[in-house]
């Protein structure tokens, strides 16, 4: 039978498992900490697309192809942005056919405050595990994401 103790320490390092248990982690400190300060209509789930957007603005269709999800899915969340006067849509001064997503007055404001308190995150992080390790994780990561989006996870027999 195998030891247990190395069962333990092999179940410690299964990337999905850690993976799945920092997203969880992370949901929580941003519910805690980011999301119902001052503003509460803004969740977490409007945290990755409310930071891509970014200060100069960007259409629907670069904003949902950046965040790899369906134009339909970005719609809902900017609405429900601009229903908290996070967003503003304008359209777009080089092509009308193009409205581009901007942040209101107090939408930069909020932008500002969270990329703030996320940049205090990483400073911890960087604490506990050192800058250049946090470099390389923040590295194997990105090529984690693009091993999965160039490849979506099918294997090939």
């Amino acid at each position: 039978m195998a030891n247990p103790s190395l069962i333990t320490e092999e179940s410690k390092k299964v990337a999905p498992k850690l993976v799945y248990l920092l997203k969880r982690l992370l949901d929580e400190w941003m519910g805690k900490k980011l999301c119902r300060i001052n503003e509460p209509g803004f969740n977490s789930a409007h945290l990755p697309l409310f930071m891509t957007i970014g200060k100069s603005g960007i259409s629907n269709n670069e904003l949902a192809a950046k965040m790899n999800v369906t134009k339909q899915a970005t719609s809902k969340i900017v609405k429900e942005l601009e229903a908290i006067n996070m967003l503003k849509s304008e359209k777009s001064p080089d092509d009308a056919r193009v409205v581009m997503l901007h942040y209101t007055t107090q939408g930069e404001t909020f932008y500002h405050h969270l990329k703030n308190q996320v940049l205090d995150l990483e400073a911890q992080y960087k604490k506990v595990v050192g800058s250049k390790n946090y470099d390389i994780a923040i590295d194997v990561m990105l090529k984690l994401v693009q091993f999965h989006e160039e490849h979506n996870c099918i294997e090939k027999n």
